[in-house]
């Protein structure tokens, strides 16, 4: 017998808005200057994309507008590229876990913001996505940095109305919006219904650009 087929059939989305100067990494500028946020975001972003063409299945970015030369630079690292749909990020989120998941089995969804996510934690996440319907990557500070799914009717557009997205209770909030995920799954081990991974870290304030210098992701 050969050796295991080492491909995947799911599909990795990267989250971004598209880099535009004042738009951005909008709580570093008081310390770095509208200029210098736009290159951290520049450089999280480009290492997300890096990331994202080492994983062994289909990978796409997912912009919030078009941007020509953004779509180049993933498009050659073999990413395909697609928009982002919805009237704030939590519809958006959802319509595109649900849209993923009638192309393939399983969808992961990662910001782009992330200086230590790895091809290792992809692994973790796909690997405890194969046993139940969601998984959640913690970040640090109370969000997440990764969402994915195996069950496209979980993905209802309205799933994160309630959620304070972008701030500390991120991660709470949406494991209280998904509570029906697990009391409803009748199939699953209710534990593994929606699974939680272990907390990684994102770059929002000053002091998260002078961590990620310390580990040599950021100049």
């Amino acid at each position: 017998m050969g050796a295991p087929d080492p491909r995947s059939d799911t599909l990795l989305m990267v989250f971004a808005r598209a880099p535009r100067l004042g738009e951005v990494k909008t709580r570093l500028a008081p310390a770095l200057g509208d200029q210098g946020a736009l290159a951290v975001y520049r450089r999280l972003l480009d290492r997300t994309l890096t990331v994202a063409a080492g994983h062994p299945g289909p990978a796409r970015l997912m912009l919030d507008r078009d941007d020509p030369a953004l779509a180049r630079r993933a498009e050659a690292l073999g990413l395909t590229v697609g928009r982002q749909r919805g009237e704030d990020l939590g519809e958006r989120m959802a319509r595109a876990l649900a849209e993923g998941l009638s192309e393939a089995p399983r969808v992961l969804l990662v910001g782009c913001d992330c200086p230590v996510l790895d091809q290792t934690y992809l692994a973790l996440a796909d690997d405890r996505l194969r046993h139940g319907r969601v998984v959640l990557g913690a970040s640090e500070d109370g969000g997440f940095v990764l969402i994915g799914g195996s069950d496209a009717t979980v993905w209802r557009p309205d799933r994160f109305a309630g959620v304070r997205l972008g701030g500390g209770y991120a991660l709470a909030d949406t494991l209280v919006a998904l509570n029906d995920v697990s009391l409803n799954d009748v199939s699953r081990d209710e534990e593994t219904a929606v699974a939680v991974l272990p907390p990684l870290w994102d770059v929002d304030h000053p002091e998260d650009v002078a961590r990620a210098r310390q580990l040599g992701v950021l100049p």
